[in-house]
């Protein structure tokens, strides 16, 4: 008897179209590892780690406890990569996804060797083989935006009787838009293949650094106060909404050290992890039609914010006095120093990300290299 195959659903076509519409670039995507036919296996824990590497990469590190009721047997995984979109390269890769890399497997102590198959249709695993079509073929398929076909990493996987442990390790490049430093897309849907239908024991743990500001979708939980933030930081609900586009809230976390931590037993994810590190100069532009005249921007405390993470860079200058002694405390005010100016006091008490320190006192030597060229500025 044939084990039944799934029919995969096309959750990337709406991925990897995300970024298309805000003039970005949609690189790769995490996702969660899925049998190619049903099976009696369950995840009972699995912990996700995301830890940001470099401005422009993030390590996915995955911990997986699968537990198989019944005798050894052997069992045909995939990892779904969707092809990159928008101002990406999505020409074809014999090797892989272009934007992903040190892609391994490890069970139960040992490594998993796996292969690449590269298929445009969402049912593409029938009777033990994969509808797979060529190089030639692929780059025939989709136009300049966007390519119409993906990638299964796949390997045969051994499972024991009982609990077996495997560790799945790679690295993405992250997604990015006009208003986003860094973007993330991870599907955790994909879960529910599984024969228990859920992750009994779920953890997701995301580390990206000091001073980040990271907004993430409310898809698969409803309140901010479901994360735990290991470090000094502010969180906030916010609506967003694009034209007539309906999209979901989102919780905004403010991180000045620490990771952010999710934990849920009998977990059902109900969406995707959505995660987003906004343009520093989304804080301020969005006032720049109060700005009149065609020069370089100045910030004007009176009419702009300033952003926590100051990944993209800095205003470019001040409209006067206050404001540019506003703008050069910016470094300290992140560390939660208390003013003794009040107009200065005033103004950073209003950010939602500010967090008064009163133990912290300045020290330039541990400010980082750009907060440093900020204060040399006159």
């Amino acid at each position: 008897m044939n084990p039944k195959p799934f029919f995969f659903l096309p959750i990337f076509f709406f991925l990897a179209t995300c970024c298309r519409a805000n003039d970005g670039a949609f690189r790769a995507n995490g996702n969660h590892l899925i049998p190619m036919y049903e099976t009696d296996i369950s995840v009972q824990k699995e912990i996700l780690t995301i830890r940001r590497i470099n401005p422009k990469q993030a390590q996915i590190t995955v911990y997986y406890e699968f537990f198989n009721p019944k005798q050894e047997k052997e069992l045909e995984v995939g990892f779904e990569a969707f092809s990159p979109s928008g101002d990406a390269d999505h020409s074809p890769s014999a090797s892989g996804q272009r934007y992903i890399s040190h892609f391994t497997v490890n069970l139960n102590g040992a490594m998993v060797p796996w292969h690449v198959a590269i298929v445009n249709d969402t049912s593409y695993y029938r009777a033990g083989r994969y509808k797979t079509i060529t190089l030639a073929q692929a780059e025939k398929e989709g136009d300049e935006e966007e390519a119409d076909f993906f990638y299964v990493y796949h390997f045969r996987a051994t499972f024991h009787k009982g609990v077996n442990i495997l560790q799945h390790t790679y690295t993405v490049d992250f997604s990015s838009s006009v208003v986003e430093t860094y973007s993330l897309q991870y599907v955790l849907t994909a879960a529910k293949r599984w024969a228990n239908h859920q992750i009994d024991d779920f953890t997701l743990q995301l580390d990206m650094g000091d001073y980040q500001d990271l907004s993430i979708s409310q898809t698969f939980f409803q309140h901010s106060s479901e994360w735990t933030m290991t470090g000094p930081g502010n969180q906030i609900e916010r609506k967003e909404q694009y034209g007539d586009e309906k999209t979901p809230k989102v919780s905004q976390f403010f991180m000045r050290k620490g990771i952010l931590v999710f934990k849920k037993m009998n977990f059902r994810p109900a969406g995707e992890l959505y995660l987003t590190a906004v343009n520093s100069y989304f804080y301020y532009t969005s006032s720049l039609e109060k700005h009149t005249g065609n020069g370089p921007f100045n910030f004007d405390y009176r009419l702009d914010d300033l952003p926590f993470s100051v990944d993209a860079g800095w205003p470019g200058d001040a409209a006067d006095a206050l404001s540019k002694k506003i703008l050069h405390n910016l470094p300290f005010a992140r560390r939660g120093y208390i003013f003794k100016t009040p107009e200065i006091q005033a103004y950073y008490a209003r950010q939602p990300w500010y967090i008064p320190d009163s133990s912290y006192r300045p020290v330039i030597s541990e400010l980082t290299r750009n907060e440093q060229v900020l204060l040399s500025k006159e």
